[in-house]
């Protein structure tokens, strides 16, 4: 079912060295690219599996995994099937797209089975935007998950997480009825027009942000505003990435994978609803959030047992990304949030 080869690369730090081991799991439906990070000589606290946004990938998280790393943490990233490097199924393959969400909860079963996550101690979710919901998705639906090694974290932290898309109720029954078209002629894997998300957004049927959603990833840090608010510094090196490797880069979601994510974000929100199995979690929210629906994350802030909220004022959805003062505050709180869940 699934195989693994493998690079170490050694990463110096001025408190530690730690291992990145890249490496590749290939099921029968996809090759999942991963990377591990671990320090010398230290026993782990605890395993996290950070599970990135739309259009993320590995490198993006470097500096995430050194801090956690430091923290005494063993670490997992994986590119999520349809993007960064893992298998492609978009047409072109710059378009973000899977038949199932099934396919994710496939993925994080394999990192997590590979590694054996969660078997010597605790496992955490950390989850930005898609990755924070498929952070509690992944607890919902362990009935679809045909292992025996199935294990739920003990938390979660779920940035800015897309617990529903920032369409209105008009245009998402729109998309699953067009999808549904396309899916019969074996066209759902193509990705929307530009003029048609423009339009959209200007008649107030979707989020301001929606063109930006469906262009090239790359061209996102190459505008000006964008350049202007996160700095030069920061654009430049989030750029590089893609000016290193052009296989990154991708050019939003198709219209398959826009249809089944209503859907499942509306399934999720009835499923903590009817049944909150959901270990304790720590949703961070940005106060300037138009990428994805922040009426449906206070919905599930709400609806949620367990749930801490820290809200990041005069900050983005690109949490990760933004000025040091908020990522300072960013990062106490999760420090806080994970000792108090450890102890």
């Amino acid at each position: 079912m699934w195989r693994k080869f493998f690079c170490l690369i050694l990463i110096s730090m001025k408190s530690k060295k730690f291992y990145k081991k890249l490496f590749w799991l290939k099921s029968n439906k996809f090759q999942l690219r991963c990377a591990e990070y671990y320090s010398f000589n230290s026993t782990p606290k605890a395993d996290i599996l950070i599970i990135p946004g739309l259009s993320e990938f590995i490198e993006r998280y470097d500096l995430v995994a050194k801090h956690l790393v430091n923290q005494n943490f063993r670490v997992a990233v994986i590119d999520l099937p349809g993007q960064g490097l893992s298998s492609r199924f978009g047409s072109p393959k710059t378009v973000i797209h899977l038949d199932k969400f099934s396919n994710y909860l496939d993925s994080m079963h394999l990192i997590i089975k590979s590694l054996k996550f969660g078997s010597e101690r605790p496992l955490i979710f950390f989850g930005h935007s898609l990755g924070g919901f498929l952070s509690l998705y992944y607890q919902t639906q362990s009935n679809h998950v045909k292992s025996n090694y199935f294990i739920k974290p003990k938390f979660s932290i779920a940035i800015a997480p897309m617990m529903g898309l920032p369409v209105n109720k008009f245009l998402s029954t729109l998309i699953i009825y067009i999808n549904r078209f396309l899916y019969l002629t074996n066209l759902s894997n193509i990705g929307f027009n530009n003029n048609f998300a423009a339009f959209a957004s200007f008649i107030g049927f979707a989020g301001k942000n929606v063109v930006s959603s469906v262009s090239k990833a790359s061209d996102y840090w190459k505008n000006k505003e964008n350049i202007d608010y996160f700095g030069k510094e920061t654009s430049s090196e989030a750029l590089s990435h893609f000016e290193r490797n052009i296989n990154l880069d991708t050019k939003g979601p198709s219209w398959n994978w826009v249809s089944n994510a209503l859907m499942e974000c509306k399934g999720l929100i009835n499923d903590i609803k009817n049944n909150n199995m959901i270990s304790p979690t720590l949703m961070i929210i940005a106060d300037d959030e138009y990428v994805t629906d922040p009426q449906a994350q206070k919905l599930a802030i709400k609806l949620l047992d367990r749930v801490e909220q820290i809200n990041l004022p005069s900050c983005r959805h690109d949490i990760l990304h933004e000025k040091e003062e908020v990522k300072k505050k960013f990062w106490c709180e999760v420090d806080k949030f994970m000792t108090k869940n450890l102890s």
